[in-house]
C-alpha cells in the first residue's frame, strides 16, 4: 500500500467554505477512501487549518464588491436589475461563508475521520527530532519544525516496518527538498534517511526531475 503524508494546505482545501475544493485533494481523500493508499496528517496542522481558513476566508470581497456595484450605478455602469442580482448574489456569498465557518469544526472533523486518514501525535520520538532539527542547516518556523519532525519520524517507522511506498505530498514551499535556499540539500538528506519522497502537489506527480537529479529513497 501507498502511504502518504500531508500537510495544513490539504485539510484547508477540503474544508474552506463556499469553493470547490482543489481535483487533487479530493482524489487523494477518495483514494484513501478506495483503500488504495493510507493519508497522515500530524494532529498539529488540524488546529493550524483552522486558524488560517477563519483568517483568509472571511466574506470581505462582498464588501468590496458591493462598494462597486453603488459605485458603478451611480455612475450609470450598472442598470437597476443587475445592481440587484449582483447584491443578491453577494448576500448569498457572504451567507454561504459564514454558514460554513460557523460548522468549521464538523467539516475539519468529517476530513479526519474519513475511512483511509490517521491523524498522529507529536510524539516523544517526534519531540526528540524537532529539538534535533535546531541543530541542523534548516531554517524553519516552529510549526513546520514540528511537522517534519513527525512526518520524519512517522515515515522512517514505516519505512523500517518494510513499507517501501512512504511519500509527503504538500503545498508548503517551506518543507520541499529543492530551490535555491541552502536548506534544500539538508532537507533532501533528512528524507532520503527517513525513506520520505517529496511531491509539491496531491498527484504524487510533481516535481518531474531529471533522471539522477531526484531523491533517492532510503534501502
Amino acid at each position: 500500500m501507498r502511504h502518504v503524508f500531508v500537510e495544513t494546505n490539504w485539510l484547508v482545501t477540503l474544508a474552506a467554505p463556499a469553493r470547490n475544493p482543489r481535483p487533487d485533494a479530493l482524489e487523494l481523500r477518495d483514494s484513501a477512501r478506495d483503500g488504495l493508499i493510507r493519508i497522515y496528517l500530524p494532529a498539529c496542522c488540524i488546529s493550524e487549518a483552522r486558524k488560517t481558513i477563519r483568517q483568509k476566508y472571511q466574506p470581505r470581497e462582498a464588501s468590496r464588491l458591493r462598494s462597486f456595484v453603488e459605485w458603478a450605478v451611480e455612475n450609470k455602469h450598472l442598470d437597476y436589475e443587475t445592481a440587484e442580482a449582483a447584491r443578491t448574489m453577494l448576500s448569498s456569498f457572504e451567507g454561504h461563508v459564514r454558514s460554513g465557518l460557523a460548522k468549521i469544526n464538523d467539516r475539519l472533523l468529517d476530513t479526519t475521520k474519513a475511512a483511509g486518514v490517521e491523524v498522529f501525535p507529536l510524539d516523544d520520538a517526534a519531540l526528540r527530532v524537532s529539538v534535533e532539527l535546531h541543530f541542523k542547516e534548516v531554517e524553519l518556523s516552529e510549526f513546520d519544525r514540528a511537522v517534519l519532525a513527525t512526518v520524519l519520524t512517522k515515515g522512517r517507522s514505516l519505512h523500517d516496518s518494510g513499507e517501501t511506498d512512504v511519500s509527503f505530498c504538500g503545498l508548503d514551499s517551506d518543507l520541499w527538498p529543492w530551490g535555491k535556499s541552502g536548506r534544500g540539500a539538508e532537507l533532501k538528506k533528512l528524507y532520503d534517511d527517513a525513506g520520505v519522497r517529496v511531491y509539491s502537489d496531491f498527484t504524487l506527480t510533481s516535481p518531474e526531475r531529471p533522471e539522477g537529479s531526484g531523491q533517492t529513497t532510503r534501502k
